[in-house]
């Protein structure tokens, strides 16, 4: 069976582009696990000065 050589030619580009947009969605994935991240711990700090206020009076 014969396949042309064209076809490879598109195979690998499908390929190289799949992986390219696997690469691009991981970084905003962990890019957005950072910023949430960060909001915990803004979250905690902030829970635990409300609760040295609370426990101060």
């Amino acid at each position: 069976m014969f396949i042309s050589w064209y076809w490879m030619v598109a195979i690998v580009i499908v390929a190289f582009g799949y992986i390219h947009v696997l690469k691009r969605n991981h970084k905003a994935c962990r890019h957005d696990r950072e910023a949430i991240y960060k909001g915990y711990l803004r979250l905690r700090d902030e829970l635990k000065k409300v609760r040295r206020v609370e426990q101060g009076d």
